[in-house]
């Protein structure tokens, strides 16, 4: 029943944005194994995720896009200290 005078209030219905699922699934994975192939899809997918997101009103998922890019940069960056640790440390047991 409605209220005298009141307008009705219709929400929109938000849909999960798929591609920042999937960036977020790819980032967290990266984590564990094959940082140095899944980092950078999990950074292309959620920026493009974001993007989708702006042009879209109606696609929830923001805060996963970005997670999703800021643990793929962050997993980045450790996989590549790693790998300079590990190339110092052999050139050190040569000599």
């Amino acid at each position: 029943m409605a209220l005298q005078g009141a307008t009705p209030m219709i929400e929109e219905a938000t849909e999960p944005c798929p591609e920042a699922n999937e960036a977020l699934k790819y980032a967290i994975i990266g984590i564990f194994c094959l940082g140095i192939i899944l980092g950078p899809i999990a950074i292309s997918k959620g920026l493009k995720a974001k993007k989708m997101i702006a042009m879209n009103p109606r696609l929830a998922g923001s805060g996963k896009a970005t997670a999703a890019i800021v643990i793929a940069s962050i997993a980045l960056v450790l996989w590549g200290l790693g790998m300079i640790a590990r190339i110092s440390n052999i050139s050190r047991q040569q000599y």
